[in-house]
């Protein structure tokens, strides 16, 4: 069992500035930037802080509160640290996962990290987009050379959204590295 939602980073990633208990932390991500990036119910909010939990990436304290029930605190482990720090260095091997993935990595750098570790981590990006690119128009060349029928046709058609939206992302990766580079001199 490993990480696999986009939440579980974001609660590693809200545990990282100060512990919190699972409602503080569902009205942060519903109330801020971070609901439209991605959409979270309660109750997966809950199954998400058990699975974190058993994976020994964070922990709870139970705070007493009069009459009412216990509220479970929690805070970051050293591996969930650790585990959330290597996630957040890595750029997206996917074009899909920029979507998501690499705007949450971007929200938490802007957090704590220096304009150059986020330069680093965006240079990191452009990079893979342009290998996925490469990837792709090698596919596309092959499939040139084969015999053209309806599904040969539609694979085809796919591919080449692909290479498209692979293109748009390097364009936005581009404007977003001039950004920065500009907020940097300023």
């Amino acid at each position: 069992m490993q990480i696999s939602e986009p939440a579980e980073y974001v609660i590693l990633g809200l545990l990282q500035t100060r512990s919190m208990h699972g409602y503080e932390m569902f009205q942060l991500i519903e109330n801020g930037i971070l609901g439209q990036i991605i959409h979270l119910e309660m109750s997966q909010m809950y199954a998400f802080l058990k699975k974190l939990e058993r994976l020994h990436y964070i922990e709870a304290e139970l705070s007493m509160q009069g009459t009412r029930p216990p509220r479970k605190i929690f805070h970051l482990t050293t591996m969930g640290q650790t585990i959330f720090h290597a996630w957040v260095a890595q750029p997206e091997e996917k074009p899909r996962d920029i979507r998501i993935f690499f705007l949450l990595k971007l929200y938490f750098m802007q957090q704590s990290a220096s304009t150059e570790q986020i330069a680093h981590l965006l240079q990191q990006q452009i990079q893979a987009c342009q290998n996925f690119l490469i990837h792709l128009q090698a596919q596309e060349y092959a499939t040139h050379l084969e015999q053209t029928d309806d599904a040969t046709f539609f694979g085809q058609v796919v591919l080449n959204s692909r290479i498209h939206q692979t293109r748009a992302l390097l364009t936005w990766l581009d404007e977003l590295q001039s950004a920065i580079a500009q907020s940097r001199q300023e």
